[in-house]
């Protein structure tokens, strides 16, 4: 797996964004997480895009379950929102919306999109 991150500051605050290319499995997506929790730790109202449109993700139900239940709470935080991109013709884009409603069953801000433009959107609005 292959990351590039880049955190940005502007005026309506925080925005991290993950590109990922390679494999995505549950160890990688745990991975990718912990990330996000180490540099949005000390950032207020943090918004987050995680692309993997460029990866090949490959994960089942026990995965996520396991990845839900093992995120600590510097991650289960109220203030930030991550939007996650992917393609919607992958087979595990179904698998990426239960991720996301497990996700968000804690308390988290997350949602899934199968275009940018929509992620960018939802990022954005103040809700």
């Amino acid at each position: 797996m292959d990351l590039k991150i880049k955190l940005l500051e502007l005026s309506g605050g925080h925005y991290l964004i993950i590109i990922t290319r390679g494999l995505i499995d549950a160890r990688a997506l745990e991975q990718i997480f912990r990330e996000v929790a180490t540099t949005s730790q000390a950032l207020a109202d943090c918004k987050i895009l995680i692309d993997l449109a460029d990866a090949t993700v490959i994960f089942g139900p026990p995965d996520i379950h396991i990845l839900v239940n093992g995120l600590g709470p510097d991650l289960l935080r109220p203030d930030i929102k991550i939007a996650v991109v992917s393609p919607a013709e992958i087979d595990e884009f179904e698998q990426l919306r239960v991720l996301s409603a497990s996700l968000c069953s804690l308390g988290l801000k997350v949602a899934v999109f199968d275009n940018a433009k929509g992620a960018v959107i939802w990022l954005g609005d103040g809700s």
